[in-house]
């Protein structure tokens, strides 16, 4: 008995591995950064985010000119101002200035999370229609063309960058390449 399930388990993954090995191994890659390109949604959170850094811009640019002119008056009246004075003032703009180059930095900051905050959705739409298109289709593997990584990438792979457009209703306007 025992010989019989050791001799029906060394079939049966004898028969696993013969399947498998006749089953085509489907390698893909994708270009995700022409696929956002072509993606009206993306146009939308560009228009916004130039929205949000005109409004930072000209905020930065009214404290700039408001030191400006405090430095300028300043400097008329330095050589007449008492040492306490003139210490003081300097202190001031000093501040002024600290807090020029702290607002320009959280700027920034508030201007990169607002970015990861509208990309957000439109990448995992993205994520999902190459999932869903490697699903369909039966690929082991679909690898980013221009990703870093250093990934093996063989000419038999196929650029799914098309299937995924079709999924997501974009056009493809380019020539596929392998």
């Amino acid at each position: 008995m025992k010989n019989r399930i050791g001799f029906l388990s060394v079939l049966l993954i004898i028969g696993t591995v013969l399947y498998a090995q006749q089953q085509p191994m489907k390698f893909g890659n994708v270009n995700t950064q022409e696929i956002l390109t072509s993606m009206p949604e993306l146009k939308q959170v560009q228009t916004k985010l130039e929205e949000e850094y005109n409004q930072k811009e000209k905020q930065l640019t009214a404290l700039q000119e408001e030191l400006k002119n405090k430095q300028e008056a300043y400097m008329k009246v330095a050589e007449s101002m008492t040492p306490e004075a003139r210490a003081a003032k300097e202190q001031e703009l000093q501040q002024m200035g600290q807090k020029i180059q702290n607002f320009y930095m959280l700027a920034q900051q508030q201007l990169k999370a607002k970015e990861q905050e509208l990309k957000a959705p439109i990448l995992e739409k993205v994520k999902i229609a190459i999932q869903e298109v490697g699903d369909e289709n039966g690929f082991l593997y679909i690898f980013e063309i221009t990703s870093g990584m250093p990934v093996y990438h063989s000419d038999k792979t196929i650029d799914v960058t098309p299937l995924v457009k079709k999924k997501l209703g974009i056009p493809d306007t380019t020539t596929q390449s392998n």
